[in-house]
């Protein structure tokens, strides 16, 4: 079977000429295009994120890059507006914007910064 004679096939089955299928066959594949990019730009966004470390000076906030592996280094988080800080895994460290997360390695480094633990969370 040819091109051609699928074309017409489709084209008996539904009555729409050449043009007008060919245009809907471009916009559904330019759509399945567009999701399969947005995913992979999901997918990449993980490794190009930041954390917030205060190592160097008490209470300055030195940024580095994070790979798979300081994924792990992750364990507590506050927010930018705030005084206190959670572990990752409470309750209260959900409710904290994205755009507004602080992350630390060590409950240490939390304490350097100016923060305090919540009384939300449990070791």
């Amino acid at each position: 079977m040819s091109i051609n004679d699928f074309m017409n096939k489709i084209k008996g089955q539904i009555d729409i000429d050449r043009v007008t299928l060919m245009c809907l066959c471009i916009i559904v594949l330019v759509g399945f295009g567009s999701f399969g990019l947005g995913r992979l730009s999901v997918s990449n966004d993980i490794k190009d994120e930041k954390i917030l470390s205060t190592k160097d000076s008490g209470a300055s906030l030195i940024e580095k890059e994070i790979g798979d592996s300081a994924l792990k280094e992750r364990m507590y988080v506050a927010s930018k507006n705030g005084k206190l800080y959670y572990t990752k895994d409470c309750s209260g460290a959900k409710r904290i914007a994205s755009k507004n997360e602080v992350w630390f390695a060590t409950e240490e480094d939390a304490k350097q910064a100016g923060y305090s633990l919540s009384a939300s969370c449990n070791k």
